[in-house]
């Protein structure tokens, strides 16, 4: 790419920062909702515990409590990221500091400018929820560029980020970074989003060109 065509290719990425309220959709009762938030945790503890160590005590376990095992996997997973206020990032929505959230937007549009500053990202916000869309490139001729779901965070209220990404089957799934006893801010789950070493966020192909390599984010006051 010549300097003029990178130039213009710079000019015309940019990041959104949208509040809005996403459709009212209706789920299917799920049986971990008669769990009291104590009770949920006991649970998510023990089936990370028994998956490791017995798959088929963790089946029964899923059967007792009348939960999909992929279910009760992401209840094992959300304990393994962060133990209880993992359980906490799993559950509904709450609201937070929006101001706090869209300063949390404009930590992200400095990491791709220093990081991707060829790609466009898109950033919606919802109450304790950021989720970043990758805008891609389509190879139309006219420019039309395609959303891919490349991270969702949520923030607790003991002040920690939390990383999804989306699996294949359309949930957002939490991914550990630095485990449940360690502290983790917003910069350190950036960081493991550039890295991506399981292929998570940006696809089979990776990252593009990180043009900033080994420059990792500071951690921002915000958490």
């Amino acid at each position: 790419m010549s300097s003029h065509e990178r130039t213009r290719a710079e000019d015309d990425l940019h990041v959104t920062l949208d509040i809005t309220t996403p459709a009212s959709t209706t789920r299917p009762r799920d049986p971990l909702d008669d769990l009291t938030t104590p009770a949920t945790a006991r649970l998510a503890r023990r089936a990370d515990r028994l998956r490791r160590r017995d798959v088929s005590r963790f089946e029964r376990l899923a059967q007792d409590h009348d939960v999909a095992p992929r279910r009760l996997r992401l209840l094992a997973d959300a304990w393994a990221e962060a133990g209880r206020p993992g359980i906490d990032a799993l559950g509904p929505a709450i609201p937070v500091d929006q101001g706090l959230m869209e300063r949390a937007g404009d930590v992200i549009e400095t990491w791709r400018r220093r990081h991707f500053p060829l790609d466009a990202l898109r950033v919606d916000v919802w109450r304790n929820r950021l989720t970043v869309w990758w805008m891609r490139p389509t190879g139309d001729p006219t420019g039309v560029l395609e959303s891919h779901p490349l991270m969702q965070l949520r923030r607790t209220d003991d002040g920690r980020w939390h990383l999804y990404r989306r699996a294949v089957q359309g949930e957002w799934w939490p991914v550990v970074v630095r485990g449940r006893r360690r502290r983790q801010s917003l910069s350190a789950c950036l960081d493991a989003v550039r890295a991506d070493p399981l292929h998570h966020f940006w696809g089979s192909q990776g990252p593009p060109d990180d043009l900033a390599v080994g420059d990792s984010m500071p951690d921002w006051p915000l958490g």
